[in-house]
């Protein structure tokens, strides 16, 4: 495919939460649901108590069209099969005027918001496509948005959206009408892909809305294309990110690990824990100098932990949760426990936050759940076994952890005969 040139950048404009126009008492709105959430499978859209919706929405996809009353009116989304409403807001809509109700979050934390499907499309002789970006990946941070050829380099690429934060939507901006390959990155490095889509195609004097959505692991994001007044198209991710982390206790023992035959690390040492990869979401089949089998779901984050010694290794997959604290003044924290099982087998893992616990009853080769704390200037980690008296680590008055921050302690080595074993722990911030 040639190379197409895009026609100006997209301007960062707020996120417009409810459609405004002014309420005629006379007349019809005409509205539908799209579903980017991440926290419900299906959905449906009442407005004034009235289900509108004539089939479950399922995640990125839309409804179709219905009439609804002009002026101030109510609307609500409801799980599909339910009639409990999650969520329900006043809005006011314009008669001969159509909106499209957008709903993304996490579950139990929905939220929606409305397009006003009231762009002017491009009908000079030569049309032109029109685009905007909407960003409801409010845990993806700030994203740039390219539409380039199917090898170009996003080194040199323009980006027709850039730094769109998460609550945020751009003005829509003019490009050529053709194919293009949809990379979403991180504002701050393009190395760091979001989503890769080979083939995107947008059509003279089409109206398109690109909304990004959360995958599962929170850094990951999805893409539905929403033609104004049409179609609604999924662009879901279908990569995962991995990270390996080694753990082996052996004197010079190494850690190799394949995903489905290809390369994730090579004679590294341990303790080490590395970096986030792509790969292919789906079936994996691990080898190397531990193996196994997983299933990494789209957009997921996960880490692969080779604990134990050469010659007895064991491979450990862990889920890992990148979304941001649910409170702008919190921390994540979790324990991961990377001990040889050989010797730990019978002892699990305690751990505290300024003497607050955040996990109990860890055993080898697992990560306890994540748990929401207050950052404090010089905070203390302890963590503890029932296999000694005294305290493993003590991490005292030298942890710093910042809001918003998400982190796991991983605790190394093994017991030892007697409890004379050696071991240290580690502080990761994940993001």
């Amino acid at each position: 495919m040639n190379k197409r040139h895009l026609l100006g950048l997209l301007a960062l404009v707020p996120m417009v939460w409810l459609a405004g126009c002014g309420g005629s008492s006379g007349g019809n709105a005409s509205v539908r649901l799209v579903n980017a959430s991440a926290g419900y499978a299906s959905l449906d859209l009442y407005i004034n108590d009235a289900k509108v919706t004539t089939s479950s929405v399922t995640v990125g996809a839309g409804s179709a069209f219905a009439d609804a009353s002009s002026g101030t009116v109510t609307t609500a989304l409801a799980a599909s099969s339910s009639a409990t409403y999650l969520l329900s807001q006043s809005r006011n809509f314009a008669k001969d005027t159509k909106y499209t109700v957008v709903a993304y979050g996490w579950q139990g934390a929905p939220r929606s918001v409305v397009l006003t499907e009231n762009i002017v499309a491009d009908t000079s002789a030569t049309p032109k496509a029109k685009i905007s970006v909407l960003n409801t990946a409010t845990d993806a941070g700030a994203l740039n948005v390219y539409l380039t050829g199917a090898t170009d380099d996003l080194a040199g690429a323009q980006p027709v959206a850039t730094s769109i934060t998460g609550g945020s939507q751009s003005s829509y901006g003019a490009v050529l009408p053709g194919t293009y390959r949809l990379r979403v990155t991180s504002n701050l490095d393009v190395s760091d892909v979001r989503l890769d889509v080979p083939a995107v195609t947008l059509a003279s004097g089409e109206v398109d809305t690109l909304v990004l959505s959360a995958g599962a692991g929170g850094i990951l994001v999805n893409a539905a294309q929403i033609v104004q007044g049409g179609n609604v198209t999924a662009h879901n991710n279908t990569q995962a990110r991995v990270r390996v982390v080694s753990a082996l206790t052996g004197t010079g023992d190494k850690t190799s690990l394949t995903l489905n035959g290809a390369a994730l690390v090579s004679n590294t040492a341990s303790p080490t824990i590395g970096d986030y990869s792509l790969v292919s979401a789906g079936a994996a089949t691990i080898g190397g100098t531990a193996t196994g089998t997983a299933t990494l779901a789209p957009g997921s984050d996960s880490t692969l932990l080779v604990l134990g010694t050469a010659a007895a290794p064991s491979l450990a997959v862990i889920t890992d949760d990148n979304r941001l604290p649910t409170s702008a003044t919190s921390a994540k924290l979790r324990l991961v426990n990377a001990m040889d099982p050989v010797g730990m087998a019978s002892y699990s893992l305690t751990m505290t936050l300024n003497y607050g616990s955040v996990a109990t009853n860890l055993l080898p080769g697992t990560g306890s759940k994540y748990k929401e704390v207050t950052p404090v200037t010089a905070s203390t980690i302890e963590v503890s076994s029932a296999f000694r008296p005294a305290p493993m680590v003590t991490k005292d008055a030298n942890v710093t952890l910042a809001a918003q921050g998400v982190y796991t302690f991983y605790m190394f080595g093994d017991a030892g005969n007697g409890g004379a074993g050696a071991w240290n722990g580690q502080l990761r911030q994940d993001r």
